[in-house]
């Protein structure tokens, strides 16, 4: 066995020192690298990631900046079925040193409720905020992702999954209703409101009132009114609930009992509260006596409009002949001496020794040549034509022209004597005689 000698433990202790050395200087290179390195922008963290269904799991997300942030920041909340993820009150913003670095800190919390039982992955979600360079610089946006986490929701036993069931030490229920259970009539509208009160949960997930009613009732359940209170550490949600009830039916009708379960994680045992059944006396309205309408008879209006629909094409094919029928209609019913007669009578009835003579030859046209005139009518006319002539001539003026000779000529002579001739010939049955003579006269 060869013993070194005693020079040789000289050179042996300082080349361990000499790698002692170098391990210490290595390890101080890392430390400081790691010290260098920027933190992460975003991360979330969970506390506990285990709960039972219905219960509050908290976790928080942590915003980093190397300035001061701007404005608020925003989460795009990812849907998981069966889980609700609400924030919880404003975010606390703290500073860290890394490095010779100061970084801007805030600490958003959360509280995840779930009614699904295993295990429930959280997924990446989306997160927006703005900060400055320092105090004054520019601010500038940022979006960045947070890493997926998964948490464990335990079942009680014998949980059903059907059930809406919320993990509480107790939960307080009230309800009013307005006007209370009772005497109704149909078409009636009552008012229901259901308060719950429960510790270190948010209202939001307490339990909804069910909308089973029987046949008969109508329910329309409005939008809860959620209010969570936080003082001094304690959190207290409340949720309240309006359901209108209108009866449709009559008769006894009954609103089944509600009954609100939750879980007490405390000593693992369930706890419930019922709200009674409502039974309701429901008299049938008296139905309002309706007019009878009768159906109106379209035939008539259809017949109309046939006929005026007929009168239409009529019209429009035959104008010229339903025209000319028309006027010769009309000449038969005032033919032109008996329209010149009581121009003529006219004209005596106001004294108007022109308009007289005028209508007197129109009606003298319409007559035969060898019509037999009384000596009364013709001795009239003979006055009349004497005094417009001869005034005419005494005034070197036309005849037509109306002078005083109106107001000295009276009407009344002429106008009895034509009415006698008239009267003469309708008592005889006279006929016209033809205008023209025969074209072979007998010898």
């Amino acid at each position: 066995m060869t013993v070194p000698s005693q020079h040789a433990f000289p050179a042996i202790h300082h080349r361990v020192f000499a790698n002692l050395l170098a391990l210490a200087f290595g390890l101080t290179i890392s430390s400081a690298n790691a010290q260098d390195d920027p933190p992460q922008p975003v991360t979330i963290k969970v506390p506990t990631p285990k709960a039972w269904v219905g219960q509050r799991l908290p976790f928080s997300v942590q915003v980093r900046a190397p300035g001061s942030f701007v404005g608020a920041t925003s989460f795009s909340l990812p849907q998981i079925p069966r889980t609700v993820i609400l924030q919880v009150g404003s975010p606390v913003v703290s500073s860290e040193e890394v490095g010779d670095e100061s970084w801007f800190v805030q600490t958003h919390e959360f509280a995840l409720y779930s009614q699904a039982f295993g295990t429930v992955k959280i997924p990446a979600f989306e997160v927006r905020y703005a900060n400055r360079d320092g105090f004054t610089g520019p601010a500038t946006d940022h979006t960045q992702q947070t890493t997926e986490v998964t948490v464990e929701i335990q079942a009680p036993p014998d949980y059903d999954p059907d059930v809406f069931v919320v993990t509480v030490d107790q939960i307080d229920v009230q309800e009013t209703w307005d006007p209370p259970p009772g005497k109704a009539k149909q078409g009636d509208v009552i008012h229901r409101t259901i308060t719950q009160t429960a510790d270190h949960i948010s209202g939001m997930v307490l339990a909804p009132p069910p909308t089973n009613v029987p046949d008969g009732i109508q329910a329309y359940v409005k939008s809860p009114q959620v209010n969570d209170h936080t003082e001094r550490g304690e959190f207290t949600g409340e949720r309240i609930d309006t359901v209108t009830y209108q009866f449709k039916g009559s008769g006894t009708l009954t609103l089944p009992a509600i009954r609100y379960v939750w879980w007490n994680p405390d000593d693992e045992s369930f706890g419930s509260h019922t709200l009674p059944e409502a039974t309701f006396d429901v008299a049938t309205a008296p139905q309002p006596q309706l007019a009878t309408v009768e159906e109106p008879n379209w035939q008539p209006l259809a017949w109309t409009f046939s006929i005026l629909g007929a009168l239409a094409i009529l019209i429009a094919t035959q104008f010229r002949r339903i025209a000319s029928w028309s006027i010769s209609v009309k000449h038969r019913l005032n033919p032109p001496d008996r329209v010149a007669a009581r121009r003529l009578i006219r004209a005596c009835q106001t004294n108007d020794a022109h308009a007289a003579e005028t209508a007197w030859n129109q009606w003298l046209n319409t007559q035969p040549e060898n019509v037999r005139l009384s000596d009364g009518l013709r001795s009239a006319v003979l006055e009349l034509h004497r005094l417009l002539y001869s005034h005419a001539a005494a005034t070197n003026s036309a005849p037509s022209v109306k002078t005083q000779t109106d107001s000295a000529w009276k009407g009344e002579s002429l106008a009895q004597s034509f009415q006698q001739h008239l009267h003469q010939r309708r008592s005889k049955h006279h006929t016209p005689e033809e205008h023209l003579p025969p074209l072979n006269p007998i010898a």
